[in-house]
């Protein structure tokens, strides 16, 4: 399949994982589309500098930050991104630091960016923090517990 083809067919999920990374303000996420029983997953994969690399069975491109996508990003729910001044975690005992509602605001972010996709769709996203060195990532699944994992710590965080 041509790159143009391979973009196309994955257009909705490309404006939908820019306009969630842009908007919650993660360093890195990452979606894996469901696409049924018979097909694996797609998976996009956006970096810090807005590239996505895009994986579709064999084959994988690389989309740059600024290619033109045909198409409107899904729904999201509302992202109110926190300062990474504001985000402390400590991964030896687990203690996080953030404002009021900070970590529950990006968990409901990333499980809306998974639901968006429905099925067993999966998405990551890595947050700053005020140690640079210890980005904060958190991983949603519909119907399953959300994670946040710093540095060697996987917490389980309440559902939204």
């Amino acid at each position: 399949m041509s790159v143009v083809a391979l973009i196309a067919r994955h257009a909705e999920a490309i404006a939908t994982l820019r306009a969630y990374a842009e908007g919650a303000q993660a360093e890195r996420v990452v979606l894996l589309v469901d696409r049924g029983d018979d097909n694996p997953p797609a998976m996009l994969d956006r970096a810090a500098d807005g590239t996505i690399e895009l994986t579709d069975g064999d084959e994988t491109v690389t989309i740059a930050a600024g290619a033109l996508v045909p198409a409107e990003p899904r729904r999201l729910p509302e992202l109110r991104p926190a300062p990474s001044s504001s985000l402390r975690a400590d991964p030896a005992t687990g203690e996080l630091a953030a404002p009021i509602g900070a970590i529950a605001n990006m968990a409901t972010g990333v499980l809306g960016l998974a639901r968006a996709f429905g099925g067993r769709s999966v998405a990551s996203a890595d947050f700053a923090t005020q140690d640079p060195d210890l980005p904060m990532t958190i991983v949603a699944r519909e119907g399953e517990p959300l994670l946040l994992a710093v540095g060697d710590g996987r917490f389980e965080l309440p559902l939204p």
